[in-house]
């Protein structure tokens, strides 16, 4: 003689089966779903960084020019006078770009990292000519080359590690062609 039980075992595995399963694909999913959201915030919060530490290595290069164009090397900004205001614009845009890199360094690639410290080094040197402590003019373009280059390098690796599509930027020439042909002799004007 069988008992009840034995007649709803059958039934009995099949939910207890059927639970297990249902549990097993909500935790997979669940826990799919949290790293999913989780790389979603920490790349939107790399890209925020790469983003303000361009922007803010872009100011220094920006100020660090108009003030090197002011003891006359030449550049296509407005020059800026050498005197106190201006090194300290230099000295602030610099502050930014120091606080703007922290963020990068902890959240960066190693590769990334890499670039954006090539990048604010390349810019050394153009901020040393802003301060009058390089002054060798044969030298200036391959500064301002250099830059771009870092620039660039920075970029490329940023946007690899955030999966953006598209490639490398190119770097342009320097001096652009327009430059070139402003000048008869084929050496760019004083700009």
């Amino acid at each position: 003689m069988s008992s009840p039980l034995v007649h709803q075992l059958p039934a009995l595995v099949g939910v207890g089966v059927g639970a297990l399963l249902t549990y097993a694909t909500t935790f997979l999913g669940e826990r799919s779903r949290w790293r999913r959201e989780r790389n979603a915030r920490w790349d939107e919060a790399r890209m925020r960084a790469y983003a303000e530490y361009g922007d803010a290595v872009k100011k220094v290069t920006h100020v660090a020019s108009r003030i090197a164009a002011g003891r006359g090397f030449p550049h296509s900004v407005e020059s800026l006078a050498p005197d106190a205001e201006a090194m300290e614009a230099l000295s602030s845009a610099g502050g930014e770009r120091a606080r703007a890199w922290e963020p990068v360094l902890l959240l960066g690639d190693p590769e990334t990292v890499a670039a954006a410290r090539a990048w604010h080094q390349a810019l050394w040197r153009l901020e040393w000519y802003a301060a009058g402590r390089l002054t060798a003019a044969d030298q200036w373009e391959s500064v301002l080359r250099d830059t771009e280059v870092a620039r660039d390098r920075f970029y490329d690796c940023a946007r690899r590690d955030l999966g953006v599509r598209g490639g490398a930027v190119p770097t342009p020439p320097w001096p652009p062609q327009w430059i070139r042909d402003l000048a008869p002799t084929g050496d760019p004007p004083d700009v």
